[in-house]
């Protein structure tokens, strides 16, 4: 073999390592590519939208573009819950603030005995305000079940001002509500709500919050806000649904939506005054029965019903007692709850773990 056939064959043997490491190459991308395709594809297929619905609300909703849409996450079972709501703050009622409300269930779990899908198909007809999901009640599904809700929210009520997202066990005053929403004046993203701060995720497997490792590899949780009761835009609420394309899943809903998707956007949350808050169900109650009682004001606005459905129906009807009548004073220095109304916090506000123990002191 000559010099020019050992030439000829070392470019053939170059071209040919050149071809093979471009298909190698080509391959590879397209592959990556391919798997982060997929990827999405399956994400999406996580997002349940408006699209994945089995009920969805009249479609005069939100046809006159509400100053407020407010959507209730609450269990396919809670029928007494919805009913005490629709009860505290009858469409009438919100009509008159340019209000509108939304339930957000999903289907009936296997172990569901109270409930068929045909009296939750009744309760739809009759009221007009279901959002029922194609995925099955759980605490790992709820995640699925708030972004429904901002995602419904934010395409149906695109031009609402705000978006209130409250839980069914949630007791809330609206008229300070409205009153709140009247004065806000925001030119950032608005997120607004209880933040928790600090906290980290639980690693004992036998609590029901039990995150592992894999789920969750950080050793803490960013900053995010209670899903008891927050208030965002229908701005807001659909860049998160978008961001929540590309995040991977997590079940715990008001971490995953209000802290791991604003943390990915930057979006600075906001916090409510202390004074808007009762972490106790026995706080609440002392504040209620000395409106009653005592025609004392109760400007607190957000607290938990502790077990009592009716408790949202009798809050804000005192409420509006004491505003109708003018009867009500202000709370004075030694008359505040926690003189009068003693709790020993054994819990963290808005945490699961540990009980309150509350003794009420009458005056």
């Amino acid at each position: 073999m000559d010099n020019f056939e050992k030439y000829t064959m070392r470019r053939k043997f170059v071209y040919i390592v050149l071809l093979l490491g471009i298909a190698l190459t080509s391959w590879i991308y397209w592959k990556s590519n391919a798997e982060f395709n997929d990827t999405l594809i399956i994400l999406k297929r996580k997002l349940y939208t408006i699209r994945d619905v089995s009920l969805q609300p009249l479609p005069t909703t939100c046809k006159s573009h509400p100053f407020l849409v407010i959507i209730v996450t609450s269990y396919v079972g809670h029928v007494e819950l919805r009913s005490a709501h629709r009860r505290a703050m009858p469409a009438e009622e919100l009509r008159k603030i340019n209000a509108t409300r939304v339930f957000l269930l999903a289907q009936i779990p296997d172990t569901e005995k109270y409930i068929t899908q045909s009296a939750i198909n009744d309760e739809s007809k009759s009221f007009g305000d279901i959002l029922q999901g194609t995925f099955k009640e759980n605490y790992r599904n709820l995640t699925y079940k708030h972004l429904m809700g901002l995602k419904w929210a934010s395409t149906t009520c695109r031009d609402a001002s705000y978006i209130l997202k409250v839980d069914d066990d949630t007791v809330y005053n609206l008229e300070k509500t409205y009153a709140l929403l009247k004065s806000v004046n925001y030119s950032t993203p608005l997120l607004m709500g209880y933040m928790l701060n600090n906290t980290k995720p639980r690693r004992n497997k036998e609590n029901k919050w039990y995150v592992t490792w894999d789920e969750y590899p950080r050793h803490e949780y960013p900053p995010y806000l209670s899903g008891w009761y927050y208030i965002t835009t229908p701005q807001v609420a659909a860049a998160l649904c978008d961001e929540a394309i590309y995040h991977p899943y997590f079940w715990i809903d008001d971490i995953f939506v209000t802290g791991l998707l604003t943390e990915s956007l930057g979006i600075k949350l906001r916090e409510l005054p202390d004074s808007f808050w009762l972490a106790y169900y026995e706080l609440l109650e002392c504040c209620l029965n000395d409106m009653i009682k005592k025609s004392i004001k109760c400007d607190y606005v957000v607290g938990p019903n502790g077990g009592r459905n009716n408790l949202i129906v009798e809050f804000n009807n005192a409420v509006r007692n004491c505003n109708n009548w003018g009867n009500c004073t202000i709370r004075t220095s030694d008359q505040e709850l926690d003189k009068v109304c003693i709790a020993h916090k054994e819990r963290q506000i808005f945490g699961d773990g540990g009980q309150a123990e509350v003794k009420y002191i009458k005056l």
